[in-house]
């Protein structure tokens, strides 16, 4: 039984380690990658305007970071795969409508006249 408690409290210490390392990684060295970005993209082009899209497009990646589950689960509420509507029950077959070629026009080329 004691080893089943020992196993126990290196599952809930190791969780708790794992939250801890998601912490510091979407905490700091997301905010870290966001002001060195800013910086590097400032050096190289000295232009606030390509700054400023640099702090916009990582902040929306840290924002897309942070909330990554709400993501995954919209993602698979609103997209279906092959793009086309979900089945529902029953589809009956295809509807055709034949129409014969309108008299006067040339042979093979079907039409109709309105």
């Amino acid at each position: 039984m004691q080893n089943m408690m020992l196993l126990a409290d290196a599952i809930n210490d190791t969780e708790a380690l794992g939250g801890r390392v998601q912490v510091l990684l979407t905490g700091t060295v997301m905010s870290l990658m966001v002001i060195i970005s800013v910086i590097v993209t400032w050096q190289k082009t000295k232009s606030l305007l390509a700054s400023g899209a640099t702090l916009l497009g990582a902040v929306a990646l840290w924002y897309a970071v942070m909330n990554a589950t709400t993501f995954r689960d919209s993602v698979g509420e609103t997209i279906k795969p092959g793009g086309a509507p979900p089945v529902t029950e029953g589809r009956g077959p295809a509807v055709v409508r034949v129409v014969d070629p309108a008299v006067g026009s040339e042979a093979g080329r079907g039409g109709e006249v309105l």
